[in-house]
């Protein structure tokens, strides 16, 4: 049976070691977790900046891997706002009526958006569309300036060839701006396209600054993070624990910790090994108090047991001392009386001196093989002639097999069943008390029944009859004795690996039973 209880624990510390999660992995996890959060939200923002920084430079719609594809965007960003040039030219001639439609101007923009290139269209005195928002007052004299020269006929050869006036535009921003006019159904029609010349130095203090608050904003979130971590994980359960073992340093066994009972890392084995101290010392605390009340009041009641004998004692000694025994008659049975009382006397101190050994573990234990029947018949001889001197009647019978042994300890074993039988003797109130002894086996153990007629106790009082010093109160004042004869009869019963238990019915009787283990010779080895 000891090697499966090993087992079971060397199982179940297993099974904890597997399913248990260290602080270290936690931390583990936690950091790794951390800077794949980290790399994450680096490449989002450096994508993001990088794409705000190409198109504030080279425009819209341009990846961002474009840094590190072109060798020159500069020079593509003029090359295709050359063919959209000349694109354009080639519509103007052919259907200028489509550059007063603010949805294909509003298109055409969109398009132009990609190299930084922008569409502005004025209709007569009026402008019709803009593709940078509202024009600035500055930025719109340059470009009627610019319209007035080339309508007086200044054009230069690079105009005449291309049929667009190029020129720079300094207010608000730099741009490089392509100016084109056409007629159409008696309207005149001049087309800007305004390339933004960037402000390259501008556009990379601004991605610095942007990507510096992101890292700011990383670092902010990741330290948040960690700290809630760190203290929710770590330092409120420590905390929480702490204030426990105050609490139980100061005697206050029956603090509640409160925090996760399912955790499976080191503080949990840390609170799980802590509730099992403050058990142990609860059980502990409680099992000492009840042991010293049941001192205080076996102490009480043995003196009032002791006091009672001596009482008579000491009366009947003085009676004979002044001479109130006179006659020889009265002198013997003073004498048998006294006798009587120091026997009961040594009755009591023999209990007490037996109860304590036995609690502290100080008698040894003989344990032989016997057969049931030939044991308990010689028990039953010494137990006869005992009730038969009280004018009480035994009845026996064994149902056991003739080769069922069991393993006691002969003295001992017969100082239960002598016990139980003078309880039965002492309690008895019927003019013919019997006593009726049964044995039967259930499997690996036998059950030995002893039973009575006499007064039977309460049905409140059975779970205490097995206490030491329990009697009621009614019996008290009957019958004398130390109370620890079913105490002792249950430590006895114990060390043999039984059990023992009481049946009552107050008025007709009561019936002690207690089990003892068979012996099996496949055993004999463990033995």
């Amino acid at each position: 049976m000891s090697h499966g209880i090993i087992e079971k624990n060397v199982n179940a510390t297993y099974l904890k070691k597997v399913h248990t999660m260290k602080i270290t992995k936690k931390v583990k996890y936690i950091l790794i977790a951390v800077w794949i959060f980290s790399l994450l939200i680096m490449t989002i923002g450096t994508l993001y900046i990088g794409k705000r920084y190409m198109d504030a430079v080279y425009g819209n719609e341009r990846p961002t891997n474009a840094l590190y594809k072109l060798k020159d965007p500069v020079m593509e960003i003029y090359q295709n706002l050359s063919d959209f040039r000349g694109n354009l030219n080639q519509s103007m001639q052919e259907t200028p009526e489509i550059f007063m439609d603010e949805d294909y101007l509003r298109d055409l923009n969109r398009k132009s958006r990609a190299w930084n290139t922008y569409v502005v269209v004025k209709v007569d005195d009026e402008y019709l569309f803009s593709g940078i928002g509202t024009l600035d007052e500055e930025l719109k004299k340059q470009l009627e300036d610019e319209s007035s020269r080339t309508d007086a006929g200044q054009e230069t050869d690079q105009e005449r060839e291309t049929g667009f006036s190029e020129f720079i535009l300094q207010t608000p921003n730099l741009y490089l701006c392509n100016q084109k006019t056409c007629y159409t159904d008696g309207h005149r029609i001049t087309i800007s396209l305004l390339t933004y010349y960037g402000n390259y130095i501008q556009q990379f203090r601004r991605t610095v600054i942007r990507y510096v608050i992101l890292m700011l904003l990383l670092m902010f979130i990741l330290s948040a993070v960690i700290s809630v971590l760190v203290y929710r994980q770590f330092v409120k359960p420590l905390v929480k624990l702490k204030d426990a073992v105050d609490e139980i340093g100061a005697g206050n066994l029956d603090v509640d910790i409160e925090i996760d009972h399912n955790r499976r890392d080191e503080i949990g084995e840390l609170y799980n090994s802590l509730e099992d101290m403050r058990q142990r010392l609860s059980e502990t605390v409680n099992l000492k108090m009840q042991y010293e009340a049941e001192n205080r009041e076996l102490i009480s009641n043995i003196s009032h047991d002791l006091k009672t004998p001596i009482t008579t004692i000491k009366g009947y000694v003085e009676g004979i001392m002044d001479g109130v025994a006179d006659t020889p008659e009265k002198k013997e049975r003073y004498l048998k009386m006294v006798y009587n009382k120091a026997n009961e006397l040594d009755v009591l101190i023999n209990e007490l001196s037996l109860y304590t050994n036995i609690n502290n573990n100080a008698i040894p234990y003989e344990f032989h093989r016997v057969l049931v029947k030939d044991y308990f018949q010689d028990c039953m001889e010494e137990v006869q002639a005992t009730l038969m001197s009280h004018n009480m009647t035994l009845t026996y019978k064994n149902y056991c097999h003739d080769d069922v042994r069991v393993v006691v300890d002969p003295d001992q074993l017969k100082r239960v069943i002598n016990n139980i039988v003078m309880n039965a003797i002492k309690y008895s109130d019927k003019e013919q008390g019997k006593v009726e002894i049964y044995i039967h086996e259930e499997g690996d153990m036998v059950k030995i029944s002893i039973c009575d007629n006499g007064k039977g106790i309460e049905e409140e009082n059975l779970s205490h009859v097995f206490d030491r010093t329990f009697r009621e109160d009614s019996a008290r004042r009957s019958s004398g004795g130390s109370g620890l004869g079913l105490a002792i009869c249950k430590k006895i019963v114990e060390e043999h690996g039984g059990t023992i238990w009481a049946r009552s019915q107050k008025g007709y009787g009561t019936t002690i039973l207690f089990t003892l283990k068979k012996y099996i010779k496949e055993e004999s080895i463990d033995e």
